[in-house]
């Protein structure tokens, strides 16, 4: 995992489910918690060195799902 936060919790598959919105979305998944302005914002994912998948297209993203 690329990142300084050594909080995050992955679930028991192993995934990372990441929570993205104004308010946090309640204590078990605050770790995962990105807050975000109110109102229409930008969801960016940056790779950087990217691997070969990443480079000719083959890889997708993980799918972003609206829940409230």
């Amino acid at each position: 995992m690329g990142t300084k936060n050594k909080t995050l919790r992955r679930n028991a598959d192993g995934a990372l489910t990441l929570y993205v919105g104004t308010r946090p979305p309640g204590s078990e998944k605050e770790a995962n918690w990105l807050p975000a302005p109110d109102g229409p914002f930008s969801l960016y994912i940056r790779a950087y060195w990217g691997k070969p998948s990443i480079l000719d297209g083959s890889w997708l993203p993980p799918v972003i799902r609206k829940i409230a």
